[in-house]
């Protein structure tokens, strides 16, 4: 089931490419006024060569086996309580911080405090999963060790439950905010 959504995903974007013009999508003769043009993407798919187009669908495809071999997007179809941010919402954040990537989720509050802005947990208690793999940082204290271009996916399980494997383990804790982070590497 899962790799026929790579399938359909590759072909979904190699049908977007066929269709990708160099130009607006108003006809240049067409006069509309400069606000009511829809703004294209930093990336142009026509303007890419073959090479740099067939680079970025391995690369989707690659980190969509990733998060599939990791139970994510099962997880993601199947849990309704919890909060995911997918590759495609991590690209439209742009974010500077790991920190950034988890602003919109609503069980997560920003605290200010004498290093900057801190994310927060149900109790300020977290438990924090990379690859599926315990760390004892918050997930604003992981940008020294995890490169924000790398986080490729994150999943967060508020307080009050217990989270699915890979997550559930005897250190875990119906009272903390659980947090997984998927990298590419």
């Amino acid at each position: 089931m899962n790799t026929i959504r790579v399938v359909q995903s590759c072909v979904i974007l190699l049908a977007l490419v066929a269709c990708v013009r160099n130009r607006s999508i108003f006809d240049e003769n067409t006069e509309f006024p400069a606000d009511s043009v829809i703004a294209r993407s930093d990336v142009d798919l026509a303007e890419l060569s073959p090479e740099e187009r067939a680079a970025i669908l391995a690369r989707q495809a690659r980190d969509s086996a990733r998060l599939d071999a990791a139970g994510f997007l099962e997880r993601e179809a199947t849990q309704i309580d919890a909060y995911f941010v997918t590759p495609e919402e991590i690209e439209e954040i742009k974010p500077k911080t790991i920190s950034d990537i988890f602003r919109h989720v609503p069980v997560l509050i920003e605290k200010p405090g004498p290093p900057g802005t801190r994310l927060r947990g149900g109790q300020g208690c977290f438990i924090t999963y990379v690859n599926g793999l315990v760390r004892r940082q918050a997930p604003s204290d992981l940008d020294t060790f995890i490169p924000v271009r790398e986080v490729l996916a994150a999943e967060v399980y508020p307080p009050g439950q217990l989270p699915p494997a890979p997550f559930a383990r005897a250190s875990s804790r119906a009272n903390c905010t659980t947090v997984g982070i998927w990298t590419r590497s």
